[in-house]
């Protein structure tokens, strides 16, 4: 009795880890590395939801150097988009994200940018009127697509994703000022 017990609870135990693992998200592989304006930029195909602390436990681990955290974002159900430092241009390097590893070399920074758009974030901290205000201009060889995602440093905010909109629709009940990246949230959500 006490065998068939233990058999039963170590196949149970087995099961519940295979479910648990399998609604867990995952890197199937990296499908592009670019360097849009300086940002080195990873493209993963990926299967399942990532949390917030997945996102964020990618790496990049330079070819006899440093390492670099990831700034991953989840932008659909089969990709996830991730940057990091500029200072991996040009390096051979071992990208870590979703449970999987690839060795590839980053690009240079391109030459000649010719699409240039403002990065938006909202203000409610007192320097201007809420709404939203230009933090900078992101620069790239492509036209921007709605949905892209960049990871732009404001330098008043910590760095983050921003998405690009042809305008936020009026988005936390502020004016739209037209084509261009925008942080994701409204204040307060």
């Amino acid at each position: 009795m006490k065998k068939g017990f233990m058999t039963i609870a170590i196949l149970l135990a087995l099961l519940a880890s295979t479910v648990g693992t399998a609604l867990a998200g995952s890197a199937l592989e990296l499908v592009e590395v670019r360097n849009d304006d300086g940002v080195p930029t990873f493209v993963f195909r990926v299967t399942g939801e990532f949390s917030k602390s997945d996102l964020e436990s990618g790496f990049v681990q330079v070819d006899g150097g440093g390492a670099y955290p990831l700034y991953c974002a989840q932008v659909d159900a089969e990709t996830v988009v991730c940057h990091t430092s500029q200072k991996v241009a040009g390096q051979n390097v071992v990208v870590g994200f979703g449970g999987m590893r690839a060795w590839v070399r980053v690009p240079e920074k391109a030459a000649n940018s010719q699409y240039c758009y403002n990065v938006y974030d909202w203000n409610n901290v007192g320097m201007l009127a809420d709404g939203w205000a230009s933090y900078g201009v992101y620069c790239q060889d492509e036209p921007a697509n709605i949905g892209d995602s960049i990871y732009f440093d404001t330098g008043f905010f910590s760095p983050d994703t921003y998405f690009f909109l042809t305008g936020s629709g009026g988005a936390c009940g502020w004016a739209d000022p037209g084509e261009g990246y925008y942080y994701p949230d409204c204040p307060g959500s």
